[in-house]
């Protein structure tokens, strides 16, 4: 649990002493610096910080600090706050990334982590995807429920032209449009297109993945991309 508590943003003394507090109804700094094995000063600091995320409270008795929970929900509007904050500045740091120079900007991507990072990217951009080399590998690969992926483009509409290597099995859905090349096509790596972006796929272990944004670049993979169509079946 302290490790869950860290991931939303407390540190471990904080955490630590989060938790203890639960053992309670209401205690001094003393007594949970006992329990926690944390110096006086440590305990003191970590207190201080969760009363000021309002996690915890505390009343006076007899010149004393008597620290008790608040509700657990607390830790959610904590975490709600948090993210209002991360929300308000993503305008006004994607516009500090338009302003840059329209320069290639390449990203390496290993393992199913990887390969679900690039995933999100193309939910995101909500844009035609286009595959050459499309395989089923693809599918195995697959860091999350397909049925889940699919529903997301269906959501937001995301239509696919696949271009599958002759005799592979693809993924058949209403929102995919499949043509196949020639097996001379065959190669352990698959190209998806989509806005601004190009993404190379490469079926190793672990799989690795370069993502590139560039227009120019996109464009040219795109027309690559026709030629191979209007001679697919």
């Amino acid at each position: 649990m302290i490790q869950k508590l860290i991931q939303l943003g407390l540190t471990g003394r904080e955490a630590q002493a989060y938790l203890a507090l639960y053992n309670f109804q209401e205690a001094t700094a003393p007594q949970l610096a006992k329990v926690t094995k944390e110096h006086r000063t440590n305990i003191y600091d970590s207190l201080h910080s969760l009363v000021k995320k309002s996690l915890i409270t505390y009343i006076i008795k007899n010149n004393v600090r008597y620290y008790k929970i608040l509700d657990p929900i607390k830790l959610a509007e904590y975490c709600s706050e948090k993210e209002k904050i991360a929300q308000s500045l993503i305008p006004e740091l994607t516009q500090k990334l338009q302003q840059q120079e329209e320069n290639p900007i390449v990203e390496v991507f290993e393992g199913r982590e990887g390969f679900k990072s690039i995933l999100s990217k193309i939910i995101r951009e909500g844009k035609t995807i286009y595959a050459i080399g499309a395989s089923e590998q693809w599918k195995e690969e697959f860091p999350i429920s397909l049925s889940q992926y699919m529903r997301e483009r269906e959501l937001k509409k995301i239509k696919a032209k696949l271009l599958y290597v002759k005799n592979s099995k693809p993924i058949k859905h209403q929102l995919n449009e499949i043509r196949f090349i020639p097996t001379e096509f065959v190669q352990p790596s698959t190209i998806a297109i989509f806005g601004d972006y190009v993404v190379v796929l490469m079926w190793t272990t672990p799989l690795t993945a370069t993502l590139t944004k560039s227009k120019q670049l996109s464009a040219s993979f795109r027309k690559y991309f026709e030629v191979l169509w209007k001679i697919s079946k």
